[in-house]
């Protein structure tokens, strides 16, 4: 059925991107060839040659995208992995969707076209157009950030360690401190978190904690 269901999510994305091709080597698939980029008025802006591994417990996992025309410079300040895979989005996102899963169609018109896009934006602007993240721990700090609406690296790690070794249920004071009831305040920040794997988190504690020591050390330093 899972056979089934991938070669007719293919063959959806090869209808959509005709200059698309299927590669089956071994026991992997990937998707292969030119793929036309337009803009908001559907005019053509550029082409890009690229190869997107689909992973091999489909629609699980999450496929990597890889830009071979060489069109771009592959660092991580234009959102590329060490392996040269595009950095498509934050790793606990990444962690998110392939728990849950995710299509063909809505990987290429989710994350390939956007961040094709946004990458000739870039060219032209000097600046991407849904704003910047950083890579490595400080993309890590960055996300959680965002999430817990928290700047301080401590109060982050510690909030994040909580999280993960206790549970908390719906009718529970919040865990932001104020006093209201969990359902009525971060629920959804708090579903995020349980589910995100385990180790997706306990890595992440470990990248905040490594942080949280590098400032320990360079207030120390300053204080010299």
């Amino acid at each position: 059925m899972q056979k089934l269901s991938l070669d007719k999510d293919i063959h959806e994305v090869l209808v959509m991107f005709p200059k698309l091709k299927l590669i089956e080597r071994d026991i992997k698939k990937a998707v292969r060839g030119e793929i036309d980029i337009f803009d908001v008025a559907n005019n053509y802006v550029d082409s890009f040659d690229i190869d997107v591994v689909i992973p091999r417990n489909y629609p699980y996992g999450f496929p990597l995208l890889f830009e071979t025309s060489n069109k771009l410079e592959h660092i991580p300040d234009r959102h590329f992995n060490e392996d040269e895979s595009c950095c498509v989005c934050s790793l606990q996102e990444v962690d998110l969707i392939s728990q849950k899963g995710i299509s063909m169609k809505d990987f290429f018109l989710g994350y390939v076209i956007p961040y094709l896009a946004n990458q000739l934006y870039f060219n032209i602007e000097k600046e991407w157009a849904n704003g910047d993240y950083d890579h490595g721990a400080e993309g890590i700090l960055q996300y959680y950030r965002e999430l817990f609406e928290l700047d301080s690296i401590e109060e982050i790690y510690e909030l994040l360690s909580f999280l993960n070794k206790n549970r908390m249920n719906r009718n529970d004071t919040c865990f932001c401190g104020k006093k209201e009831k969990l359902k009525r305040c971060h629920i959804q920040t708090y579903s995020i978190i349980k589910n995100l794997s385990k180790k997706r988190i306990e890595y992440d504690i470990l990248a905040l904690k490594w942080l949280l020591r590098k400032l320990i050390i360079i207030k120390e330093v300053e204080k010299l």
